[in-house]
């Protein structure tokens, strides 16, 4: 680790992961000091900052903003559509029948319109 990726090692410990710091002497025994923690904590994965599913906020804000590019679907019905139908390959699926209790008739139909004039 360099001298200028420090500061921001700790950052991130400290805000994103919740640690607390450890006083350590230098970069290198920073890093000793990590990789030991990773390798203890992987025996119970759940308690390990490290393996924490951030992607998955990443990934579900990114199909979010995905979905609300559809004509019609703003963030509400958006988060609406994701709740029913996890994925674009359910949503693209799903039939204005499926679709009319989650966002009404108009906004269903627009949906299906969507998908399947992707198809063709």
């Amino acid at each position: 680790m360099s001298e200028q990726y420090f500061p921001a090692i700790q950052k991130f410990t400290v805000l994103d992961l919740g640690m607390v710091l450890l006083p350590v002497a230098s970069q290198m025994e920073a890093s000793c000091l990590m990789i030991q923690l990773v390798q203890e904590q992987t025996k119970e994965p759940s308690k390990n900052p490290f393996l924490r599913k951030k992607r998955a906020l990443i990934s579900e804000q990114s199909l979010l903003q995905t979905v609300q590019q559809i004509p019609g679907i703003g963030k509400i019905k958006a988060r609406l559509l994701l709740q029913k139908f996890p994925s674009i390959q359910q949503l693209s699926n799903a039939s204005i029948q499926e679709l009319e209790p989650v966002v009404g008739q108009a906004v269903a139909q627009q949906i299906h319109a969507f998908f399947t004039q992707s198809r063709r």
